[in-house]
């Protein structure tokens, strides 16, 4: 088979690999990331890793969720990643969970917001990395992976291709081509060789077609593992009881 762009498209009803795990009952250690935007917004974040001994730096996942959900939406993604030796940082995005405040104490959801202002989360995003980075020793953004659901999937493609120091690997759930004025197609062709896992249920038929267009842009490979069940974005995490598992194992793959 010809393989056009060295873009390589596995549309798999099967998807398993092989890595190791940390026991599940070592000690999380959980910690809160708080950092200020430019234009008055507090941004939080929860960092968690399984206190491992001989460990002195984590190979780090950045969680981006989707529209209206929040960072504790996760479901078992977490403790997975934490129990196979990764530090998660798990982002609320300005108008969600944690994420709602201006430094004034005034609320903002996001279901207020305007195009202009879901525009702002990629930066948001960077600002919590490098807070994080500062606040935890523990966290190696040198040696990074980045997961995102619909809103979080554009944003994850628009912060890699900003950050310096390129993540190993990306994985994109439910992604488009534009989502609330994040538009990706450009900085997905302008970031370089980083292999993607794309995640779609074959029931949403937008975000399959959507999949399509985007493998055309990818530098590196482009993979696809799309579920028969779920809806758009981290409800396929709730029909899908494998699918922390899938993204746990296709982490380990490229972060060591």
């Amino acid at each position: 088979m010809k393989i056009i762009k060295e873009i390589l498209i596995f549309i798999l009803t099967v998807f398993v690999f092989t890595g190791t795990t940390q026991s599940a009952y070592c000690k999380t250690i959980k910690k809160e990331i708080e950092t200020q935007t430019k234009d008055a917004r507090i941004i939080k974040a929860t960092l968690s890793y399984a206190k491992i001994e001989g460990v002195t730096k984590y190979p780090t996942v950045v969680l981006l969720h989707s529209l209206g959900y929040s960072s504790e939406d996760w479901v078992n993604l977490i403790p997975d990643l934490n129990n196979a030796g990764y530090a998660v940082i798990a982002i609320d995005l300005r108008g969600h969970g944690k994420s709602i405040y201006t430094t004034g104490f005034q609320k903002k959801p996001w279901v207020y917001f305007q195009t202009k202002t879901y525009q702002k989360m990629p930066s948001d995003i960077i600002t919590v990395l490098d807070q994080a980075q500062k606040q935890s020793k523990k966290v190696s953004l040198d040696n990074m992976a980045i997961v995102g659901a619909d809103i979080g999937a554009n944003a994850a493609v628009l912060v890699s291709k900003e950050l310096k120091k390129k993540p190993k690997t990306i994985v994109l759930i439910s992604p488009t081509t534009s989502f609330k004025g994040l538009y990706i197609p450009i900085a997905m062709a302008e970031m370089g060789n980083i292999p993607i896992l794309s995640m779609v249920s074959t029931k949403d038929k937008y975000c399959m077609q959507e999949e399509i267009k985007l493998s055309k842009f990818a530098q590196g490979g482009f993979y696809a593992k799309n579920y028969p069940e779920g809806g758009m974005g981290m409800l396929m995490l709730k029909t899908n009881p494998t699918m922390s598992q899938d993204i746990t194992r296709w982490i380990i793959r490229y972060l060591k």
